[in-house]
């Protein structure tokens, strides 16, 4: 299994530990990985992202967005709905309706 995931930059790729990563923002043909170490910018689609990621380990909880699970603190509902995620370091993120079920699936809810 994979430890780390790298980061290609102009002139240098990046190894940054999987276990840093707390999430990661699509930015049109680039991703923004936001880990302990910093924030990076990748070129790189969501889609080619999330296959790249260990699945016991990384969720996509909106088009937008991917969450490491250990980071999640809580889900809090809006309306009735769980649709907003808190991460230990205070990040809020919006829970997509279409991968609603696959977060409560991978945290076994």
């Amino acid at each position: 299994m994979k430890r780390v995931f790298p980061v290609r930059s102009v002139g240098k790729i990046e190894l940054v530990p999987l276990n840093e990563i707390r999430w990661i923002k699509g930015a049109a043909n680039y991703v923004e990985i936001h880990a302990a170490s910093g924030k990076y910018m990748h070129r790189e689609t969501m889609h080619n992202v999330i296959e790249q990621l260990d699945a016991s380990m990384f969720v996509r909880i909106h088009r937008s967005a991917i969450v490491n699970l250990e980071q999640i603190k809580e889900i809090s509902s809006e309306l009735g709905r769980y649709s907003l995620l808190v991460l230990h370091d205070g990040t809020e993120l919006k829970i997509g309706n279409a991968y609603r079920d696959a977060l409560f699936d991978a945290l076994n809810l």
